[in-house]
């Protein structure tokens, strides 16, 4: 896939492995932060790349383990900032890396503007293969919270949790607990408005759900308590909430169709990085649209 925001899915493709999940003990309104985490490539990837000046900040997969919500992810996810400078850094390094592009759309802020990723990979010293993709425009995070991120102190770079809440509102039902563990991390008003977990809902909407006008919190506010009716309305937002990704997805897909088919016949990974750069951008200028305009379900970072 090469439409930003869709947090590497496919069939095949590895699951996070979770730490815990919704139904855990935890306090009635908090859960408590848990400790930073380990070393990985993907931290390595993101000091690298920010070593000048900030460039990327991590996101998906691997901020969830950030987060310590998991204790790995199959590949990185960055959001780039929308520069040239920023292309290049990035470029450079995966080049020294021996990194080979994978079909997506080429690094180039022309088509990073209308919500296309470009993704790459490359072996590292112990022969794992390490997948890195990059976006400037997330779906459903407003362009003044992306350019936000990039203000962050110069640490290691990763989206805080209300950017990764929206950033997992995918069509993938296993993003959802995820959604759910992530809100304990709110403050309380904050968490009720985002939370996908009904336990959670029920706590909450007594004291925090008055100005919310989420179906679920509606009817986690009557006495006495519905639980299934809480659920089944739940149930039936994030269903909304996947349909709108889908959507949103199935348009760059037959847009990118033409492009992809290109970049196949090429075999990119017989080509090194400068070689299948130049060759993407010719393919592009002639078969990737800049802009994809899906309506409202189009990345909202414009």
């Amino acid at each position: 896939m090469l439409v930003s925001g869709t947090d590497g899915g496919g069939a095949g493709q590895r699951p996070l492995c979770l730490l815990g999940g919704p139904s855990r003990d935890r306090s009635r309104y908090t859960s408590p932060v848990p400790a930073a985490p380990g070393r990985n490539i993907y931290f390595e990837l993101t000091e690298a790349f920010n070593r000048v000046a900030p460039t990327v900040v991590l996101a998906s997969g691997q901020a969830v383990v950030y987060h310590r919500l998991a204790i790995m992810s199959k590949d990185g996810d960055w959001i780039i900032r929308e520069t040239q400078e920023a292309c290049d850094r990035v470029f450079g390094e995966l080049e020294a890396r021996g990194a080979r592009y994978r079909p997506a759309a080429p690094l180039d802020v022309r088509w990073l503007a209308g919500g296309w990723s470009s993704h790459f990979e490359f072996f590292d010293a112990r022969q794992r293969r390490i997948r890195c993709d990059f976006c400037s425009r997330p779906p459903r995070v407003a362009a003044a919270v992306v350019n936000a991120l990039f203000d962050a102190p110069p640490t290691l770079h990763v989206v805080d949790v209300p950017v990764l809440i929206a950033l997992k509102q995918t069509q993938r039902a296993k993003d959802y607990p995820i959604i759910g563990e992530l809100a304990t991390r709110l403050a309380p008003r904050d968490e009720i408005a985002v939370t996908t977990d009904p336990d959670r809902i029920i706590a909450l909407a007594p004291d925090f759900g008055d100005a919310s006008d989420r179906p679920c919190v509606r009817e986690a506010r009557q006495a006495p308590v519905d639980r299934r009716a809480v659920v089944a309305a739940l149930a039936e937002e994030i269903d909304d909430l996947q349909q709108r990704d889908r959507r949103r997805v199935a348009v760059y897909e037959a847009a990118a169709e033409p492009y992809l088919e290109a970049c196949r016949a090429l075999d990119l990974s017989t080509l090194g990085l400068r070689a299948a750069h130049a060759c993407m951008i010719e393919i592009a200028e002639r078969l990737l649209p800049r802009a994809v305009r899906p309506g409202r379900d189009h990345a909202d970072a414009e």
